[in-house]
């Protein structure tokens, strides 16, 4: 009877959480719309074109550079929210599932998931980078960013001249024993995470070390300076003083 209850309790607490994502995404996707319809009908207002092919030709680049302002409109928006909500800590951190942190942290996620379709289409560039800035994360100078899979913006650090490869997935949280648990990842100076790696919840890559593509980082771990890792779960390919010699 107890279970029966619970699952009643999960299944209602579940429909509202949807519903809940649903707003949101109206939120987040919906106000941006208005400055690109509000630039679309300033640009189609400019000309008086009186052919059909002038008219389409108009329209299409119109929609396309409206398209271009509501991307720029949504990330602006998306970040601001994050920047706002974001949690704040600097250590692995400890809070109940039922506390006001994890409630921020999952507008957060939803709020990135729902920007991916679209910042997808600016890595690696200076907009990517200052969107996750601006959301939370830490980021070095001269460093590339190749994915737009960094959840957990505000657990990232990144140091100078750091490499991201495409596609790569970094998670800063992670469940454990009915608690939420925040966890920072670390790429120290140099590092480098390839093509379509999964780096967990307290990782730290050190200085000028390396994950191979595809690799899996297992939660906590720490990867000394100048060493290569990689595999599932990622282990010891080359050690640092290998690399030295070579």
């Amino acid at each position: 009877m107890n279970g029966a209850v619970v699952m009643k309790a999960f299944q209602l607490i579940q429909t509202f959480g949807s519903i809940v994502v649903i707003l949101v995404m109206i939120l987040v996707w919906g106000i941006p719309l208005a400055p690109a319809l509000m630039y679309y009908d300033w640009v189609t207002g400019l000309f008086d074109v009186q052919s059909d092919w002038g008219k389409a030709l108009l329209t299409g680049l119109a929609f396309s550079s409206s398209a271009i302002v509501y991307s720029f409109s949504l990330l602006t928006f998306s970040a601001s929210l994050q920047f706002i909500l974001h949690v704040r800590v600097k250590e692995k951190t400890v809070v109940p599932l039922a506390s006001f942190s994890t409630i921020r942290w999952a507008f957060c996620g939803q709020i990135l998931r729902s920007t991916q379709p679209v910042l997808q289409h600016f890595v690696p560039s200076f907009v990517s980078n200052i969107y996750y800035r601006v959301c939370g994360a830490k980021i070095g100078k001269n460093t590339q960013i190749n994915t737009h899979r960094l959840n957990d913006p505000c657990l990232i650090r990144i140091d100078d001249d750091c490499v991201i490869g495409g596609g790569a997935t970094f998670n800063g949280h992670l469940v454990e024993k009915g608690q939420m648990v925040f966890a920072p990842i670390h790429m120290e100076k140099g590092s480098l995470v390839g093509t379509g790696a999964i780096v967990q919840p307290g990782v730290t890559v050190g200085v000028d070390a390396v994950v191979a593509s595809e690799a899996l980082i297992p939660k906590y771990r720490t990867i000394p300076a100048g060493e290569v890792w990689g595999g599932l779960p990622a282990k010891l390919i080359r050690s640092s003083s290998f690399r030295e010699e070579s």
